[in-house]
Parts: C-alpha cells; sequence; structure tokens
C-alpha cells in the first residue's frame, strides 16, 4: 500500500468467536503494519492457527505477535500475572524477548483473583440461571472503578504499597459481599462456592499481588501519552484488535448477557483522533458465515443441525464457565442491530466474511431476514421493526442513563427469547457458486463492500480482495 499512514480496527460484528485474531494477524501483513492496538479486555482470548503449525490463544498481545509486531495496550483491562504468563508461553513457541515487544498504557486497569473469586461465586450461585461469563473478573473490576481505591493501574504497578492497600480494600469488599450472597442463597450451597471462598479469605494473596505488579513494572514499557503521540506520528500501520463482539456491548447488548468492555473502537478511534492522527482511519467488520455464540443468552436463529455438522478444533466444546457454543444460521436482523450499535455515520467501511469453505459443497444457504415472535407481548413496536406479522429490525434505544434503559434491554432479550427464525434459501444455479452468491447478498442486505474472504480457521485461510485497496484509500 502507499498510503504513508493507516489506523484500521477490526470489530467482530455479532457474538464473538468471528475470527477476529487470524484477520488481524492478515491484515499485519496485508499492510506490514508495525503495531497491533489491543483494546477491550484480557478475558478473550483470540486463537491463532499459524501456517507452520503454531497455534496459541493471545489474550494481551496482539495477535500478530508470531510475525514480530509490536503491541500496544490502551483502552484495555489487563492481569500482570497472566500478561507475564501468555510472554513465557509465546517465548517457548519461538518469539524471542517477548516482554520487550509489548507496552502498556499507564490507565490500563487490572483485575485480581479477588474480581475473578467473585465473579464465579455469582454465577455458580446463578445454578440454571447462567448469565454467561470467562470467569476472570474483568467486568467486577471496571465496576470498581469509579472508586480510586479501588483501583488498580498499570501506572500504580512500581508503588507496592498503593496496589497491596487497594487489593486490600477489593478482597475485603468481594469477601463481605460474598458471605452475603452465601447468606442469602436458597438451598444447599454448592461445593464449587468454597474454593473461591478460600481465595477471598486469602489476605497475603494481597501481598503477592503486589509483588507480581511491581516485577512486571520493571519488565514491560508502562507509557503515557508522549509515547502514544510518537506511536501515531510513525509511517506505516497500525492495526486495533479489539476484544468481544459488538453484540455483547454493555449498554445496547442483551442483558445480562453482555461484557463491561467497549467492543466497537469507538473509544480508541476517540483517542486516535484527539491526538490529530494525520494518516486514514478505517474500519473494519469481521462476520462468519454463519452465526456463532458462546454461552447463555438469546440467538434466534439457532440451528441444531449447524451446531452439530460445523465443528472446529478449538471451539464447539462447552466450557465450565461459558457453556454450551451454539451456531446459528447467518442473522441480517442481527447484524443490522450490530451496525447501528457503532452510532456513527456509517459502522463499517468493509466486511471480512470467514468459514466460506462451509459452502464450498453445498448448493443451498439458509439465512435469517426476520423473525417470528412466538410470546404473547403486545408492546413489540417499542422493541421492533414489524412488517406485519414478522420483525425485521431490532430499535437501538435512546440510553438516557439510569435504570430505564437497563429495564429496556433486560425486556428486549426475554422477547429475543420468543422469537423464531425466519428463513429465505440462497440458491445457487447455472453453474454459480454460492459463495459468491451469499457475497453479492451480504454487500446488498448490508450496504457494505466486503473486502476481505476467509476458508477456514488459519491465517492462511484469507485474503483480502481489491476491494480492500478502495476502502482504505476512499
Amino acid at each position: 500500500m502507499d498510503v504513508e499512514q493507516n489506523f484500521v480496527t477490526v470489530n467482530g460484528m455479532a457474538l464473538g468467536e468471528e475470527t477476529k485474531g487470524n484477520t488481524v494477524q492478515s491484515l499485519v501483513r496485508e499492510l506490514d503494519a508495525h503495531t497491533v492496538w489491543r483494546s477491550g479486555g484480557w478475558q478473550s482470548g483470540h486463537h491463532i492457527l499459524h501456517e507452520d503449525g503454531r497455534e496459541m490463544a493471545f489474550s494481551f498481545y496482539g495477535a500478530a505477535a508470531f510475525d514480530g509486531a509490536d503491541t500496544y495496550l490502551r483502552h484495555m483491562a489487563i492481569s500482570s500475572v497472566e500478561l507475564f504468563q501468555e510472554a513465557v508461553e509465546l517465548e517457548g513457541k519461538g518469539v524471542p524477548n517477548a516482554l520487550s515487544m509489548i507496552a502498556v498504557d499507564q490507565n490500563c486497569l487490572s483485575s485480581t483473583p479477588y474480581h475473578s473469586a467473585i465473579s464465579r461465586t455469582r454465577e455458580i450461585l446463578r445454578g440454571k440461571n447462567k448469565k454467561g461469563t470467562v470467569g476472570k473478573g474483568v467486568g467486577e473490576a471496571l465496576r470498581d472503578s469509579m472508586d480510586p481505591d479501588l483501583a488498580i493501574r498499570a501506572g500504580d504497578f512500581h508503588d507496592r504499597n498503593k496496589v497491596r492497600r487497594n487489593a486490600e480494600n477489593i478482597r475485603r469488599l468481594k469477601l463481605a459481599t460474598v458471605r452475603r450472597l452465601i447468606a442469602n442463597h436458597s438451598g444447599p450451597v454448592p461445593e464449587d462456592v468454597y474454593p473461591e471462598l478460600a481465595i477471598l479469605e486469602d489476605e497475603a494473596l494481597s501481598d503477592d499481588i503486589a509483588a507480581a505488579n511491581e516485577y512486571l513494572s520493571d519488565l514491560v514499557a508502562i507509557t503515557d501519552d508522549a509515547y502514544l503521540a510518537t506511536l501515531l506520528g510513525r509511517e506505516g500501520a497500525i492495526v486495533n484488535e479489539v476484544s468481544h463482539g459488538v453484540l455483547h456491548h454493555p449498554r445496547y447488548g442483551f442483558v445480562p448477557h453482555i461484557t463491561q468492555i467497549d467492543p466497537t473502537s469507538m473509544n480508541v478511534i476517540r483517542t486516535v483522533r484527539d491526538h490529530e492522527y494525520q494518516g486514514t482511519i478505517t474500519r473494519l467488520g469481521v462476520v462468519r458465515s454463519y452465526f456463532t455464540r458462546h454461552g447463555a443468552g438469546p440467538l434466534v436463529s439457532y440451528s441444531p443441525e449447524l451446531t452439530r455438522d460445523l465443528t472446529e478444533t478449538h471451539n464447539n466444546v462447552a466450557n465450565d464457565w461459558l457453556g454450551e457454543f451454539r451456531n446459528g444460521h447467518f442473522d441480517v436482523v442481527a447484524l443490522d442491530y450490530a451496525f447501528r450499535i457503532e452510532k456513527d455515520t456509517k459502522a463499517v467501511d468493509g466486511l471480512m466474511v470467514s468459514f466460506l469453505d462451509v459452502l464450498a459443497t453445498r448448493d443451498a444457504w439458509d439465512v435469517c431476514e426476520a423473525y417470528e415472535y412466538t410470546g404473547q407481548a403486545t408492546d413489540l413496536e417499542d422493541y421492533f421493526y414489524l412488517e406485519g406479522d414478522k420483525i425485521v429490525g431490532i430499535k437501538l434505544h435512546q440510553d438516557e442513563g439510569g435504570d430505564e434503559h437497563y429495564r429496556h434491554q433486560l425486556r428486549l432479550t426475554e422477547l429475543l427469547k420468543e422469537c423464531r427464525p425466519i428463513l429465505t434459501t440462497l440458491s445457487s444455479q447455472d453453474g454459480e457458486k454460492l459463495e459468491d452468491l451469499f457475497i453479492s447478498y451480504v454487500e446488498s442486505r448490508m450496504d457494505v463492500p466486503v473486502v476481505g474472504r476467509a476458508y477456514g480457521p488459519g491465517v492462511y485461510d484469507r485474503h483480502f480482495t481489491p476491494r480492500f485497496a478502495e476502502v482504505l484509500r476512499p
């Protein structure tokens, strides 16, 4: 590419597992990008399948670490111990001096084992009414972060006394909360709760947290705005890799099955613009040829057949915390909602569509164009766009803060649970490839060009089309 500076964001436009990681690595190669800017939370693992056989799930490092790209963490929740462990794993897979490749902004929030313990405890006590969690405590840490006595940030890592004090504040608060939850729990307390309680009762762990953070501060660059100004002033490309999918948005997602981080890149783009970036900013969305959901929450287009037939080496496995992995038909209604959650003049400039290989042996493919509501509610117009008896879109509720918006999103989730997909079959004819028919359909329905195609789980399975260059230089 002949553009001197490019900043490209990569957003999952569904419910996670869209193949953001391999897309990022492929994009770094396409642009010869020097840095991957990670944002969101470390609880999200982006799985990389390298052509030389190496595999790894990255939670902190950019997905192009195997190719030597540096990593910058900002607008990112982290954990010092797990970051160090990932660096050790990366070195074990042939990447030397991994800690020299990563820079952490001083405002990055750190979660603790105490946050993890209470997150898992809450989920255990929910019984069958699972919310869905990775069990890392990032959401708990974010909710605490408004109180300076409960927040531990990367800029504090060198101050062992402060970190120890705040960790102990967190421990005491979470311990009191868990004891209250146990006291109010109806029925026998599950045995799985007690190992988590033991973590919260371990006062010595606060010392370990402080020591680990201080140790990490001596090994990685803890940076400020001057570093970012230098980074944004460099020639070449930066790729923003975001955790989670847009439909997990903390304010507009399907409550309570949401994340607490921003999965849209909006905070990152705002920061880049505030620093008067001179290059182009391009927004790339990633979506599969079918939808997936790992864990609890609505997946209106759910298909038992696709869940059974479309298997992967690193997915389709029930997780102790996330739960069941489900597949569903490509969902135009949900994707349109994800686009509007971005709340910009245009949600994305181009799409990467992955797992097109599943169409190779087929001549027909079902897509979900509308929903059928099967319940008894009379307030559907408050939540959906309707055409007769069909739901053809999800309305974006104006968020003015407060409990009313939360109740609206909670009600939306309950209504979606009583929806079923209305399917349309795309059928290829006269020698036309089903893949090309599907891509044309996506471009027409979403009014956005498909600039990349992927045919499997590996970096080597994807490529960018000539239209990508057009999107980079609008």
